[in-house]
Formats: C-alpha cells, sequence, structure tokens
C-alpha cells in the first residue's frame, strides 16, 4: 500500500491511498471460498460449485466489500499510527474517479480524501492564580420543614371525612345528564373520583363550600383543568366500547357522596423506619439532620456543577481556535441526509463552540491522564438507578435494580452519556486541584437565580 499526505494549511489536508493488488487479493480470495463451501446450486454438490461461477456471481460485491473495508482499516491506522488528529470523518475528494471493480482484471486502486485537521492547542486558563467561586446553599429550617411535611403526606394516610371539603381533598360524585327540566330521565348516569385541585376555579370555588352529601351542577367537559374531550368520555363519563357512538351533553348535576383527606404521618419511629430503613434514625432531630445534610450534599453537587460550567464557558473564550468550517459544513451535510445548508448555517456557531470545548476537554485528559472504566460505568448507573427510589425506604428488591441497570448499560446513548458525565467529573476534579476556588454561601432563592441566569446563556 502506498500513501500520500499533502498538508495544504493547517486545518486541511489530502491523504493519497493506493491499495496494490497484494493488499487485497488474499482476503478477496478467502471470501470467495466461504462463498462456494455454502453454495448449494442445481447440478453441483453443496460445496463444489466451480469457483468461476462463484465469482461470477458474487465476485463483484465480494471484491468492493473486501477492498472498502481493506481501505477503511488502512486510512484509520495510518492516521492512529502518524498521530493525525482529524475532525470529522475522511470526505472523498472531488477529484476522486469513479471506480470500476473488475473481478476479471485485479489490479491497483486509488482513493482520494480531504481531511479536517485538529488544531494544535496549548490550553490557557488552569493556573494557580487562575479563581472561580463555588456559591454553597444556606439550608433554611423552612426548607427542612418542607421535606418533613413531604414525608408525611408521602406515608400518611386517606381517612372519610364529613367536614367541609379542602384543597388537597379526594371527591367521589354521582352524577345524572341534566336537561333544561332537570335530570333526564334516559340521561347519562356516572360516578367518579377527583382531586379538589384538579377543579378549574369556579367549580373549586363551590366545592370548596361543600360537604358530603351536597349537591352541585356542573359542564362535565370543564370539570378539570386541562383535560380533552377523550378523557372526560373515558374517565368522567365512562362510556364503553359499545356505546362510543352514544351523544351525551355537558350539563350534569352531581352529589358528593366520598370525601377523603390525606392525614399526615405521625412524626414517629413508624415514619422514620419507612423513609430510611429499620431503625437507621431514632429521633426527629436525627431526621431533621439528615434532611440537612441530604439537601446541603444534593445541591453542592449543584453548585459544583454551575462552576464547572464557568469553567467550561471560561475556558472555551480564553483558547481561541481556527477551525476548517468549509471541511465541516461539507462534513455536516453529508452526514446527514435530513439536514439542510440553510440549517447548518443557521447552527453552526453552536456545534463550533460545542466542537471547541470537546477538543479543550480532550487536551486536558490526555495532560491529566483521565480514564473511564468499565467498572466506573456500572458504578455511576447504579447510582442513577438508586436515585430514583430515594425516599422509599430500604425495600426494593436488589435484583430489579440490577436489571434496570443492565438495561442502561445496553443502551449506547445513555453509556455515552455515563461515560461523558464521569470523564467531565474527573476532569473537573483535576482542574479543581490546580485553580483557586472561593466559597460563596447564599440562600436558596439567589441559587435558583443564579441557575436560571446560568442556564438562560448557556441555552442561548
Amino acid at each position: 500500500m502506498k500513501v500520500n499526505f499533502d498538508k495544504i494549511d493547517n486545518l486541511n489536508a489530502t491523504l493519497e491511498l493506493e491499495l496494490e493488488r497484494s493488499d487485497y487479493e488474499p482476503g478477496y480470495r478467502e471470501e470467495l471460498k466461504k462463498y462456494r463451501a455454502q453454495a448449494a446450486m442445481k447440478g453441483f454438490r453443496k460445496g463444489k460449485t466451480p469457483m468461476s461461477i462463484i465469482e461470477k456471481m458474487y465476485g463483484k460485491s465480494v471484491l468492493a466489500e473486501k477492498i472498502n473495508r481493506t481501505l477503511q482499516e488502512s486510512l484509520y491506522n495510518y492516521l492512529k499510527d502518524e498521530e493525525i488528529d482529524i475532525l470529522g470523518d475522511p470526505l472523498p475528494n472531488a477529484n476522486q474517479d469513479q471506480i470500476d471493480f473488475d473481478v476479471k482484471q485485479l489490479s491497483s486502486y486509488k482513493f482520494k480524501f480531504d481531511l479536517g485537521l485538529s488544531p494544535d492547542i496549548e490550553v490557557k486558563g488552569v493556573e494557580e492564580d487562575a479563581e472561580y467561586t463555588k456559591h454553597l446553599i444556606v439550608v433554611a429550617d423552612k426548607m427542612i420543614d418542607e421535606e418533613v411535611q413531604a414525608y408525611q403526606k408521602r406515608f400518611g394516610n386517606s381517612v372519610d371525612t364529613d367536614s367541609i371539603i379542602e384543597e388537597n381533598d379526594l371527591i367521589k360524585i354521582d352524577a345524572e345528564e341534566k336537561g333544561s327540566g332537570g335530570v333526564l330521565a334516559n340521561g347519562w348516569a356516572t360516578s367518579f373520583t377527583v382531586s379538589v385541585s384538579s377543579l378549574t376555579d369556579d367549580i373549586k370555588k363551590q366545592v370548596l363550600k361543600n360537604k358530603i352529601g351536597d349537591t352541585l351542577e356542573f359542564d362535565i367537559s370543564n370539570l378539570e383543568k386541562d383535560k380533552t374531550a377523550e378523557h372526560v368520555r373515558k374517565y368522567l363519563l365512562q362510556v364503553p366500547e359499545e356505546e362510543s357512538d352514544r351523544e351525551i351533553g355537558n350539563d350534569f348535576v352531581g352529589k358528593i357522596t366520598e370525601v377523603k383527606r390525606l392525614e399526615p404521618a405521625e412524626i414517629n419511629q413508624e415514619l422514620f423506619d419507612k423513609v430510611y430503613g429499620k431503625d437507621v434514625i431514632k429521633s426527629n432531630e436525627e431526621m431533621r439532620s439528615k434532611i440537612k445534610e441530604n439537601i446541603e450534599g444534593f445541591y453542592a453537587k449543584q453548585s459544583t456543577s454551575l462552576m464547572y460550567r464557568d469553567i467550561m464557558q471560561n475556558l472555551t473564550q480564553l483558547n481561541s481556535m481556527e477551525l476548517p468550517e468549509s471541511f465541516l459544513k461539507r462534513w455536516l451535510k453529508e452526514t446527514n441526509e435530513d439536514i439542510t445548508q440553510e440549517k447548518i448555517d443557521e447552527e453552526y456557531a453552536s456545534f463550533e463552540d460545542n466542537l471547541k470545548w470537546t477538543l479543550i476537554k480532550s487536551k486536558l485528559s490526555k495532560k491529566f491522564g483521565v480514564e473511564v472504566k468499565q467498572e466506573e460505568l456500572r458504578a455511576h448507573l447504579t447510582e442513577k438507578v438508586m436515585q430514583y427510589f430515594q425516599g422509599y425506604g430500604s425495600g426494593i428488591d436488589q435484583s430489579y435494580i440490577t436489571e434496570m441497570v443492565n438495561r442502561m448499560a445496553e443502551d449506547k446513548t445513555q453509556l455515552q452519556n455515563a461515560y461523558n458525565e464521569i470523564e467531565a467529573d474527573k476532569l473537573f476534579t483535576e482542574i479543581a486541584k490546580i485553580i483557586k476556588v472561593k466559597e460563596n454561601k447564599v440562600s436558596m432563592e439567589e441559587f435558583k437565580s443564579m441557575a436560571e441566569d446560568a442556564n438562560k446563556q448557556y441555552n442561548q
């Protein structure tokens, strides 16, 4: 195989590879033998079909496939061996001749590619005098109170009540279709349960004055907020399939036949065990301390992520670099069949910023020796699954967790996202060892405002 690398400038190059007959012919002949071994043609025993017939039938496609595989392996091996960093993928050169694979006359083949070269950069901004701020949330008693109340509601009991209806009650209504003269003799009748909080404002005002046994009139299509006609027919009117064509009016009169209210769980050992597991927490003070610790831990991660984003944006701004714009736009067009040139031009600036950060991250990861191991990927996925069940106690079946992790590990997108998250976290950890980090205590409201501003800026 002959290779000719021609560097046009710092960002563009062409690469010409000439595959000689000896590079691909042995593999081509081996593939044909495999086809012959499996061939069962009329007039010949299996595996005994003359090679000339096999080559006539399959030779051209086998040859093309073999040359393509050899070409790809040779191309990427050369780039790796010569340590040539490229952006995107090699693209066929406009002057590439059309090649006709002739099995009767095997010869050498030349292929020419255009390459977009990765710029050579020395990353600035990761020095000892670089300073960033990490905002730490002060956990107020109100936040702890709200978490305690949330646990009380989650593990509370639903009880019947005959007192005046409240916002979070569930009410059961037996309803009948109403006409101008009152309840229709042959009208539709239904019974359903709704949450008072889901009712439209006008109906809710009326219901909050009622109690069990009271009646009310309403437009059933406008009983709950943001519900479709399909929802009304299925869950409120409860129309069976055999009567799907039945015409039913919207005006109904209903009687409240049941009112259920959530009775919050008492703050005692039973609640502690349900939330944290048997005897892990033994007092209200311990629970509040644990809640505070969890809130601080959660927002510490959010705070770290916010600081990491500041570092990322600062490094991207500090390290200006040129990229092969024409090549990259062409690569985006040729590797995305459904994308238009107008769309590429519109979104190229954002794509370029992301690519610049990817190059900076790659450079720093090599510098710091950042690696992501298989066991780290699995531990990361397991942690994500465990977060789904946080607050549900310790009664989750471990086999179910393992099954969920296995499914996530088979999803290439989730696996790649996990890899990127671990790599970024490791990289930022190394950066944080060098730079100065100033801690600043803020309230929840201040932190949320900062996070919102950062998200707006990031998504612009």
